[in-house]
Formats: C-alpha cells, sequence, structure tokens
C-alpha cells in the first residue's frame, strides 16, 4: 500500500509570529504546546492536520510535508542505498510521534512519521477549516528520476497526463494527493498548498501582510495555483481546482 501524506508544518525562530501570521491569513486555529514552541492545526477533517512553531526538528524557514511509513529506520536505510541523505535521524516523541527527516537526491527536504494505519485520529470537534492543506508537490531537474526514487521509497504510483511532466499521486482515503515533476528550469522544492476560494485575492492578502510572491498565481486547465514565501521564508503553495 502506498505511504500517505499525513501531516504539514511551517517553522520559524518566532514560532507566536508565524502562528498568527497563518491564522490572520488562512484562519486557522491552534492548539499551543508551550513546552515546544509547538502548535497544531486541526482542520476539521478536511485535507490534513498540521504544526506552526519554533525551529524544532527542521531548520527554521522550513516548510515540510511528512509521510506516513511503518518502520522509519528501514525507510532511512533505502532512501540512503537510493542517493538520499538523512537529515535526522529516527526520534521518539514519548507518547506522541516517532518521526525522522531526509533529502532526496535532488536536496528536497522531506519527513516520515512512524504510521499505523489501523489507528483512528482522535475525535475532533473543530469546524472544516476554510483554508486547508489538501496537496503537496515535489519537483526536481531530473522528473524521472525523482518519480522513481519516491516509487521505490513510498511506493506511489504516478498517472502522467500526456501533455505535462507531472505525475499525479491518489494514496486512496488516507492523507492528500500530490504530484512528482520537473522544475520547469526552476529550482527543486517540495511544498504543500493550502485549497482557497479566491487564490489571487488570496496572493494580494499574502502580500500585504508581508508575505512574498514566489510564482504568481497561474490559472487554465485544471488548476489556478500559485506559491509564496512566508515572512520566516517558508515556502508554500495556494491553489483552486477550476470547474471543468
Amino acid at each position: 500500500m502506498a505511504a500517505p501524506v499525513v501531516h504539514f508544518e511551517a517553522s520559524a525562530k518566532d514560532g507566536n509570529a508565524l502562528r498568527e501570521w497563518y491564522g490572520k491569513i488562512f484562519g486557522w486555529k491552534f492548539n499551543i504546546m508551550p513546552e515546544m514552541d509547538y502548535a497544531t492545526v486541526d482542520n476539521g477533517g478536511r485535507g490534513i492536520n498540521g504544526g506552526v512553531g519554533g525551529t524544532g526538528p527542521a531548520p527554521a524557514g522550513s516548510a515540510i510535508f511528512y509521510v506516513g511509513v511503518a518502520d522509519p529506520q528501514a525507510t532511512l536505510d533505502q532512501v540512503e542505498k537510493l542517493g538520499g541523505k538523512t537529515t535526522m535521524p529516527v526520534m521518539e516523541i514519548p507518547n506522541i510521534v516517532t518521526l525522522a527527516q531526509f533529502t532526496d537526491p535532488e536536496g528536497n527536504l522531506i519527513g516520515i512519521v512512524k504510521d499505523d494505519p489501523n489507528m483512528q485520529p482522535p475525535p475532533s470537534d473543530a469546524k472544516p477549516a476554510e483554508n486547508p492543506v489538501t496537496w503537496f508537490e515535489i519537483v526536481g531537474k531530473d522528473s524521472n528520476k525523482l518519480r522513481d526514487f519516491y516509487s521505490k521509497i513510498f511506493g506511489w504510483q504516478y498517472n502522467l497526463p500526456p501533455d505535462m511532466d507531472y505525475g499525479m499521486i491518489d494514496v486512496g482515503d488516507r492523507g492528500i494527493g500530490g504530484g512528482v515533476g520537473g522544475a520547469n528550469g526552476g529550482d527543486p522544492h517540495a511544498i504543500w498548498y493550502a485549497e482557497v476560494a479566491d487564490p489571487e485575492a488570496m496572493m494580494k492578502k499574502i502580500e500585504k501582510n508581508g508575505g512574498k510572491v514566489d510564482t504568481p498565481v497561474t490559472g487554465g486547465g485544471m488548476v489556478t495555483f500559485g506559491t509564496f514565501k512566508d515572512p520566516a521564508g517558508n515556502l508554500v503553495g495556494i491553489y483552486k481546482m477550476n470547474p471543468q
């Protein structure tokens, strides 16, 4: 079974300031964990939950998503054999999570967490989020090798449209969908996307509040999307599916 993307994260030296920013931009509500300078985001059943905090295990300014795997150490061993590098060894936060991080052969930072597909998430009374995280993306200069790498690591299978260098992934009922494709002359990256009602209006709001446009909003075809950097330097995407 393909490994699902189950958690997203953004970090900064000032976790409180970044949480306040995302609360203003996306309307997210946070469950503060003060002993860790970390707060979780409950999307109320839409997309995946996540967290915003201080530097934590990832460098400040690193937006990252986490893939659920049965054995994090075995996954890291395979990553190393296939040309990736361990950046954070397996670490257990008692009664919370077991996690690790690596970079793929293109230098993209990816997180993994120990995942039990039979374990049900705790009940939540959160309202469905207005701007949930519902998509992830990994791109590189050699997209075919990158897709092959992730297929071997996570068991991902791809739907490749004939006119796009972009393999779309559907991992079923758990996690969110995503894509692995070519950088098209840009830099490799691995990011998560928040689904918004109006990408152009959201990008203006982001700029007005101290974010910076990375990729201007582009429409047409199946999706309208853009990417930005938040005040801490995290690269993040926004998107909306177009009527077909």
